[in-house]
């Protein structure tokens, strides 16, 4: 099928839902997080990628310019799986690869365990392995980004009781904690991250309803049941999906490939763009490795 370039609607399980198609080349689906946050920082932040894909990203059931199901049980990762492969159906792809951030990556995981036969490559970065796991690694990191100076608000922000209450609060939220994802905590990174959580819907219906539900669709002890050919990237620096996450992914995924950029956080392609989008755009167009390949840099 040919893939025409623009935003685009499709219907899945009674849902209008919305994806964005830009590039030229072999497929590439774009899973962001399924917790609120749509698409559009991905459209807007991948784009070197369409000099060699056809990017397609997919805004979740209830984020971004999709629309939300009447019944907030219909939000979980068993979900955003079937309306991954309502989209692949859509476009009448064969295979596909796939990639994955953070929560993305989650739901990546679970479609790898699903649909393996409809993937030809897995890109999964910084993502979140379970649910007890971004705990685990917020207890290691949070007290030392707390001790530099440009990151104690953030870090007092993340670790107060939520008192979140309307989409806007969660933007304000968001607004505030964006220094703890990136290497540089004043950086273009957190300038891009905070325009868009600013003048963007980020769903806290969505947001609650997919964290509730996480925990029944743990993927550890499953990882050696993904054959797709798969590459794990993270930021060294990365606070809620550390290289502790990563490295239990790589090991258990036979012959995946592990990449760690060194002076990154939890979005490497936006604090080392050139390192990640050569390591990704080399991966996707080649195939299985004979052995799996170490850190980038190594």
């Amino acid at each position: 099928m040919i893939l025409t370039p623009g935003n685009h609607t499709f219907s899945a399980d009674h849902l209008d839902l919305a994806y964005t198609v830009a590039g030229t080349g072999p497929a590439l689906v774009v899973q962001p997080p399924g917790w609120g946050i749509g698409a559009g920082l991905y459209e807007r932040s991948l784009q070197p990628l369409e000099r060699d894909f056809t990017v397609i990203s997919l805004h979740p059931r209830g984020s971004g310019r999709s629309a939300s199901p009447t019944d907030a049980n219909d939000i979980n990762v068993g979900r955003f799986v079937d309306d991954l492969e309502a989209l692949r159906q859509h476009l009448q792809l064969g295979q596909m690869a796939l990639f994955g951030h953070s929560h993305g990556g989650y739901i990546a995981l679970n479609y790898a365990l699903r649909y393996p036969q409809h993937l030809s490559h897995l890109v999964v970065v910084d993502a979140q392995l379970g649910v007890k796991e971004p705990g685990e690694d917020l207890q290691r990191t949070l007290p030392v980004l707390a001790q530099d100076p440009r990151r104690a608000e953030a870090v007092q922000a993340f670790s107060e009781p939520p008192n979140l209450k309307t989409d806007e609060d969660m933007s304000v939220f968001l607004a505030r904690i964006a220094p703890l994802y990136f290497r540089d905590p004043q950086g273009e990174g957190v300038a891009l991250f905070r325009a868009f959580v600013r003048s963007n819907r980020v769903s806290l219906a969505t947001d609650q309803a997919a964290g509730a539900s996480d925990g029944r669709f743990l993927v550890r002890d499953r990882l050696k049941a993904i054959t797709t050919p798969t590459l794990v990237l993270v930021g060294r620096h990365d606070f809620i999906c550390s290289p502790v996450q990563a490295e239990v992914i790589h090991h258990g995924i036979p012959g995946s490939q592990l990449a760690v950029f060194e002076d990154s956080g939890h979005l490497p392609w936006i604090d080392e763009p050139a390192a990640c989008f050569v390591t990704m755009t080399h991966f996707l167009k080649g195939s299985r490795p004979e052995r799996p390949a170490g850190p980038a840099g190594a």
